[in-house]
């Protein structure tokens, strides 16, 4: 007997890339795209072993055990399950391991092949990321894959942009990673209802995301409410004839964030974003948008002017020196400034980025929300999101601002 599977589950039960995440609403059958995929893998890879991983082992019960028992039934593979030791014999081929990860220390003492983890996406990042690298380990028995030892991801993506499975599956994709989108309508096994019943309990962004798996987000009194990526997004890149770029940047420790514009209509236009290990490195970045009559204005965090890379000269020195001009106030604006100047055009559609060049600038954006103090989140990681929304509000507070007027004086000082 055939397997039955919808067309995201028929994708992602036969990927072949190491990490193939199928994404999906609820109800959409993601569960069972990762029982059949993990069965196949067996078959195909006779010898080896299996895990399947879920958040407790009451889910592991209900759900795991009987989805993987129905499909070898479908396939008519002899088995014998031992629920007091969470693992399926699957006879003449291998052993599939049942295991909870609320622990994930508790992921030690076996080795398998492949393996699947179901609704990762319902813990925290930092969980999340701890408990995918335990899982990874266990992955080293030897097999005939031809991409090697794989790992599947079933979930909906609850924690949005904020969650592991954005940052693993969309920012840092690679070659190894494939995203298969499972929309809750793409069951056609559910009643009549189910969509309109969960439609019903949730606001359009949480439907899209427990409906059509979107990553969606889901900051509480986000900072930069207006934006959206979709609405904002522009395909705009830097042209060769383009011949005044601007770039704000924001200095720290263990790197400079840097966002690249320019200016149509009176507007920015955000179309590149890049980081660097420090000033100089900086500078040798800045230098690769070079170009004979083009001119360059780095708009800068202020604290620059006394920051020093070395013992004579400050940041911004070396950036003027490198033959930069730089457009910078005698001290940075207030943030409540910067906010409402970046929220001003963002309300009205006066500000495009180019998302898919400035990943960490839109999720910024998106992510940042008010901290218990009523001031926008800083962030202990290196760089951090703050720092990207930072850069840009360096360049926009100080050319839209909503506060005063900018003069420029003749001797390239700005008042």
């Amino acid at each position: 007997m055939l397997l039955a599977l919808t067309k995201p589950q028929e994708d992602f039960v036969f990927s072949e890339v190491r990490f193939p995440a199928i994404i999906g609403g609820l109800g959409s059958g993601k569960t069972k795209a990762g029982t059949a995929r993990l069965i196949l893998l067996m078959l195909a890879d006779k010898g080896t072993n299996a895990a399947y991983y879920m958040p407790t082992y009451d889910l592991l019960r209900l759900r795991a055990f009987t989805g993987l028992e129905e499909e070898l039934q479908a396939l008519g593979v002899g088995y014998e399950s031992n629920r007091s030791d969470y693992s399926i014999k699957v006879i003449g081929y291998g052993m599939i391991i049942l295991r909870s990860y609320d622990n994930p220390e508790r992921i030690v003492a076996y080795e398998v092949a492949h393996s699947i983890v179901d609704e990762l996406d319902t813990l925290a990042k930092s969980k999340a990321e701890l408990v995918w690298r335990k899982i990874t380990e266990r992955n080293r028995q030897k097999c005939n894959h031809p991409q090697g030892n794989t790992v599947g991801c079933v979930t909906t993506p609850d924690q949005g942009f904020n969650g592991f499975i954005y940052k693993r599956w969309f920012k840092n994709a690679t070659v190894n990673t494939e995203v298969i989108k499972a929309p809750t309508a793409s069951n056609p096994f559910l009643p009549d209802g189910y969509i309109d019943q969960i439609r019903e309990n949730y606001d359009a962004t949480l439907a899209d995301l427990y409906l059509n798996g979107e990553i969606v987000s889901l900051t509480q009194n986000k900072v930069y409410h207006f934006f959206d990526r979709d609405h904002h997004h522009t395909d705009r890149v830097l042209w060769s004839d383009d011949d005044h770029i601007m770039i704000g940047v924001d200095f720290n420790i263990g790197g400079c964030c840097a966002i690249v514009s320019i200016i149509e209509d009176g507007n920015p236009v955000t179309v590149d974003e890049f980081i660097s290990h420090d000033t100089r490195d900086f500078c040798i970045k800045l230098s690769t948008y070079r170009k004979e009559g083009r001119k360059i204005t780095v708009y800068p965090d202020a604290s620059g002017q006394s920051q020093r890379t070395n013992a004579s000269r400050s940041d911004i020195d070396i950036i003027r020196d490198s033959g930069y001009f730089v457009d910078c106030p005698r001290a940075n604006p207030p943030i409540r400034d910067r906010v409402n100047s970046v929220n001003g055009l963002l309300s009205h559609n006066n500000w495009l980025i180019n998302t898919k060049n400035c990943p960490n600038l839109a999720e910024a954006l998106e992510a940042q929300g008010y901290d218990g103090r009523g001031v926008p989140e800083k962030y202990n990681e290196h760089p951090a999101i703050d720092d990207w929304v930072d850069a840009a509000g360096y360049f926009i507070n100080r050319r839209w601002s909503l506060s005063r007027p900018i003069f420029e004086t003749d001797i390239g000082m700005s008042l």
